[in-house]
């Protein structure tokens, strides 16, 4: 069956008779059905992008928390700066060590010596 036969056998058939009333109640019949079949917009969540900000969250506030409560900042500045001292001593001390001369093969050197 090709296209011209389609269109002559479906102008062939009669139009269904309505009454009145469903012409005027159709506009409002096809609102309220459309309303129904509308589906419920829905979000496809995935729980894994939930739980991988959760995850990094949790992860955040361990880290704060431990920052917090034991304080290495603190007590690594604090090992740092006594080292730092006890550096600077030893750096003013060693001109007053310095006493005597030593001759080997390659000249003469001061030998480092503590104080008697």
């Amino acid at each position: 069956m090709n296209d011209s036969d389609l269109d002559s056998k479906l102008k062939g058939v009669p139009l269904p008779e309505r009454p009145e009333d469903y012409w005027k109640n159709f506009p409002a019949q096809v609102r309220w059905q459309l309303r129904r079949a509308t589906p419920e917009p829905r979000l496809n969540e995935s729980w894994r992008p939930r739980l991988v900000w959760k995850m990094s969250a949790s992860l955040a506030c361990l880290v704060l928390g431990l920052l917090v409560l034991s304080q290495p900042l603190k007590a690594a500045s604090s090992a740092i700066s006594h080292k730092e001292q006890f550096v600077r001593q030893q750096l003013t001390a060693i001109p007053g060590h310095l006493r005597v001369l030593m001759a080997d093969e390659h000249g003469l050197h001061y030998l480092v010596a503590d104080k008697e």
